[in-house]
């Protein structure tokens, strides 16, 4: 039985994808942890990305969320994406 994927979900699906065979770690949740991406498909916005770790000093850092964050960024533009910061650079919305 196949089932029908709406445009956004498919997106979801090939982001996670091109980020699991970048490197990082893609949780099967919506929640990021320990490092890994949160990755869901939002319909009114686009699919969200977000990186957290449990150790929460380091997301303190503005450096290494940056540096995290630009390497996201990086990999979703090469992969030939439209990406935009929400909630102060703390997720990252894929539009297309």
């Amino acid at each position: 039985m196949d089932i029908a994927t709406s445009p956004g979900q498919d997106l979801e699906r090939t982001i996670r994808r091109e980020l699991m065979d970048a490197g990082f770690t893609v949780e099967p949740s919506l929640m990021s942890a320990d490092g890994g991406l949160g990755v869901w498909h939002d319909p009114t916005r686009g699919v969200v990305v977000t990186w957290g770790t449990s150790a929460d000093h380091l997301v303190r850092h503005a450096t290494i969320r940056s540096a995290v964050l630009l390497a996201l960024r990086t990999v979703l533009a090469e992969a030939g994406h439209q990406v935009k910061e929400d909630f102060n650079g703390l997720e990252l919305v894929v539009t297309t």
